[in-house]
């Protein structure tokens, strides 16, 4: 393993610029929860002693984003907030790394899970559930579709490739196990719903991005964008934990309903574009975007936003 004058060089990703995806494929992943647990057992551990049992030190960007690839495997759980925060290896990692059975199935069904528990893993093997079609296709897929930018389509495809090839996602019954997956017949809870209202908190490379957290205001027509009440722009859903149950009245409703309560997407709109309806209590807040916008023109749109509602609220408060 690395130490911090000799860590591996990290991606040459720009937060914001393309949507989370995993730093290490699965496999490493796997290694990093078999290291922590080798060093803290089953206890929870200070966020400086986690990575470094995964050879990082505390101030590490390559540690920062082991830690965010571990939480999208759904490999660790994490409580607490900013430096303060305590790292354990999760019940399914434990089920992975601690299995001495000689049959390897559930192992490898438990492994196939968790590589496709990231969601840009997700849009990729449910776009391509039989096979990867060539390079050049599938980053246009990336880029095109999902807003990556060309650096990071190819790094998430190099590692969705180690991934695939390690978790056997095209193999002859990956997908039966996919779908004993999603059926939930052992039992395990699924994953935590988030609903307007709830506090939560934002992390990007394994930084928390507010100090009090924030609170979700509304979700993003395919549910996988959050919007706070603490910025302009939108947090990638793998990027959200939750902190604490808001009190919204509105009425839960089941995926794929949802995404959201307070942002509504108008069914009539004009050709090629989309329309967010934001309710607030003055009165509803309209914006209209095109269906084809790209992630730099996502990157343009939160900064006109951002200088918008800076102006707007200084003429509030000198008003």
């Amino acid at each position: 393993m690395a130490d911090e004058n000799t860590e591996a060089k990290p991606t040459k990703r720009r937060t914001g610029r393309s949507p989370a995806y995993p730093f290490i494929p699965v496999q490493k992943a796997i290694e990093q929860a078999r290291a922590l647990y080798q060093q803290e057992g089953e206890y929870e551990c200070p966020l400086p002693s986690a990575l470094s049992a995964w050879g990082y030190g505390p101030k590490s960007s390559g540690g920062r984003q082991t830690l965010a690839t571990m939480k999208y495997y759904g490999l660790i759980d994490i409580s607490g907030e900013g430096e303060q925060r305590k790292v354990k290896v999760s019940d399914i990692a434990k089920r992975i790394i601690l299995d001495p059975r000689e049959d390897p199935s559930e192992r490898r069904t438990l492994i196939r899970r968790v590589a496709l528990e990231p969601a840009a893993h997700r849009s990729l093997f449910n776009e391509y559930p039989n096979g990867l079609a060539s390079e050049g296709t599938v980053k246009h897929f990336l880029m095109f579709d999902l807003g990556f930018k060309a650096d990071a389509a190819g790094e998430l495809l190099d590692e969705f490739k180690q991934t695939a090839a390690y978790a056997g996602l095209y193999e002859p019954g990956a997908n039966e196990d996919k779908a004993e997956q999603s059926s939930s017949e052992k039992g395990e809870q699924p994953p935590t719903e988030l609903k307007v209202g709830d506090r939560v908190q934002v992390t990007v490379d394994g930084q928390d991005l507010f100090a009090e957290g924030a609170k979700i205001i509304g979700f993003s027509e395919d549910g996988q964008w959050v919007f706070t009440d603490q910025s302009s722009a939108a947090a990638a859903i793998d990027e959200v934990s939750l902190l604490e149950r808001g009190n919204s009245e509105s009425p839960k409703r089941e995926r794929p309903e949802v995404p959201s309560h307070l942002l509504k997407v108008a069914e009539e709109r004009p050709e090629g574009t989309r329309k967010a309806v934001f309710p607030l209590d003055e009165g509803d807040v309209t914006l209209i975007f095109p269906e084809a916008i790209t992630a730099d023109g996502l990157g343009l749109l939160a900064d006109y936003l951002d200088i918008f509602l800076k102006r707007e609220r200084n003429k509030k408060e000198a008003g």
